[in-house]
């Protein structure tokens, strides 16, 4: 059974995550983590929501750093408003790449910056 926290912040954690809920800045790394893994135009109800960046996996590193970087920013700006993106950097090689979002609260003018990772592993 999942009790309702008493927090403004929480969602469903995901399944075999070890737990029920997730709240705080955990809430909000899986907001940017769902935007991320998410197509536009794959979530029938809201045809807008998620981010292009995967559009750019197969083309040339001087379009795909600045593209990729480009949509991150732009689909985190649209759908995660609870924080700002202060980088985005690369590590690794293909087909084995991780994207990472250094980001902060938008509410703390001089709070602490977080990061997300999201890998891409061409199967």
């Amino acid at each position: 059974m999942t009790i309702t926290p008493r927090t403004r912040h929480w969602q469903l954690a995901p399944l075999n995550s070890g737990c029920d809920i997730v709240t705080g800045i955990d809430d909000i790394n899986q907001c940017i983590l769902n935007i991320l893994i998410t197509r536009k135009g794959t979530d029938v109800t809201r045809p807008t929501f998620g981010s292009d960046h995967l559009d750019y996996l197969d083309t040339p590193e001087d379009v795909f750093i600045p593209g990729v970087t480009r949509e991150v920013i732009l689909a985190i700006q649209t759908w995660e408003k609870r924080v700002v993106v202060e980088q985005v950097s690369f590590t690794g090689h293909a087909p084995e790449l991780t994207i990472t979002v250094h980001w902060r609260i938008a509410e703390e003018v001089a709070g602490e910056i977080y990061q997300t990772n999201i890998g891409l592993v061409q199967k």
